[in-house]
């Protein structure tokens, strides 16, 4: 029998909380907006109630096709707010992939930028019943206006969903363990973990500290960083994409000491031409996956900057490893956080010998930790065996201590840019 889920605050009331504590702190910079906790507030409020009057209801799929920016957050936090699920797609996405995951979303409104109306409005021509939003200025005739919805909209607390911690929360879609595109569907119990677990185990930054991140908010990675320095009161700094000859010029500028990153930046940053001002940057901690071997201490020496590799994916939400209290140590990716059991499993069915390497296997100790399925085949997905032990698909080793080791996928794929 299954034990009953740890008693959660909602996130939403988390993040109200914030709000009334931190009120006129700068929360978050975005490309097109400066916003304090309470007009971060003020924005999500409007957005919900515009959502509300085209439609949207507790447990309505909104989806975004957004860059990182105001939209984007305030759709993303709007859903919090009313009990909706948020859908964010990938914002290079068009034509045939699009339309693909447009019907597949299942969404009642999509909240898109300017610049992407035009590729959100012929991949959507066969979705029947869906509101699309324009950000942005130049909104093509056809089309309504988010900006105007909002200013025409109240910023009076929306009505707050029933509690309910196995609810339906966000709906990712990414590669999964085959290759194929599917929609990894987070309960709100799994979203509040997430959110809360990053900013106390990956990002640990102080109040009024900045966290920095150029990684796109349609990604758990970025998601996680921005809400888990929401809630410890941090300022959360936010670019459109990576630019390495202005990354550190960047990170001194904004004042961060954190931030995540993918092992390709890493890569990127160290192929430059050392200066002899590398090091002198305000950052104390980076955290991400896949960095390059050889360039763990290169990196530190270099730049001053502690990487702490980690593992985790868009399916296990919450169920991630590293280094917890320990110093990182180059080459692994620490150990599973307290919210699971692992096993390394070899190709005979039988758990593998340490050093050896196998595929991961995780199964949370609790009910809605990790994702509830995929959104075509829910639980029964063949990924999770009939008694709950999710197949990662990930090859990993297990040293002495308990320590993890990545050495790649099962299953053949190519990743570029953090994407499979």
């Amino acid at each position: 029998m299954q034990a009953a889920p740890t008693t959660l605050r909602p996130l939403s009331e988390r993040l109200d909380a914030a709000v009334a504590e931190y009120r006129d702190q700068e929360c978050l910079v975005l490309p097109d907006a400066t916003l304090s906790y309470r007009e971060v507030d003020r924005l999500a409020n409007a957005t919900a109630n515009a959502l509300l009057e085209r439609g949207a209801r507790e447990g309505s799929v909104v989806m975004t096709l957004c860059q990182n920016g105001a939209a984007l957050v305030g759709t993303w936090f709007a859903c919090m707010k009313i009990g909706a699920v948020f859908a964010p797609l990938n914002a290079s996405l068009s034509g045939d992939p699009l339309a693909h995951l447009l019907s597949r979303a299942g969404g009642h409104v999509l909240v898109c930028d300017a610049a992407l109306a035009s590729a959100a409005r012929a991949a959507s021509r066969d979705v029947s019943n869906l509101t699309v939003l324009v950000a942005g200025r130049s909104v093509p005739a056809g089309l309504d206006s988010l900006d105007q919805a909002i200013a025409a909209a109240g910023i009076e607390p929306p009505p707050s969903p029933p509690a309910d911690l196995a609810a339906p929360a966000r709906l990712m879609f990414t590669s999964g363990t085959t290759g194929e595109c599917k929609g990894v569907l987070w309960s709100r119990n799994a979203e509040t973990l997430h959110a809360v677990c990053y900013g106390d185990e990956l990002v640990r930054i102080a109040c009024g500290e900045t966290a920095y991140t150029c990684l796109p908010l349609f990604h758990v990675t970025a998601q996680g960083t921005l809400l888990g320095t929401i809630l410890r009161g941090g300022r959360m700094v936010v670019d459109r994409g990576f630019e390495p000859l202005r990354f550190w010029a960047r990170t001194r500028a904004v004042d961060a000491v954190f931030f995540p990153y993918v092992g390709t930046m890493i890569s990127t940053l160290m192929s430059r031409a050392p200066r002899r001002t590398d090091a002198d940057n305000p950052v104390r901690r980076a955290m991400g996956s896949a960095t390059p071997a050889g360039l763990w201490e290169a990196f530190d020496r270099r730049f001053g900057v502690t990487l702490e590799d980690v593992w985790g994916q868009t399916e296990t939400a919450s169920c991630w490893t590293c280094s917890g209290a320990r110093s990182p140590v180059p080459g692994t990716v620490g150990v599973p956080c307290d919210r699971f059991e692992a096993r390394v499993m070899g190709a005979g069915g039988t758990e593998a010998a340490p050093g050896e390497t196998g595929e991961l296997w995780i199964r949370p100790f609790e009910p809605h930790v990790i994702f509830e399925g995929y959104s075509d085949s829910g639980t029964s997905a063949p990924d999770v065996t009939g008694d709950g032990w999710y197949r990662t698909g990930d090859l990993l080793s297990r040293h002495a201590g308990g320590t993890l080791s990545f050495h790649g996928r099962l299953r053949e794929a190519i990743r570029r840019r953090g994407e499979t």
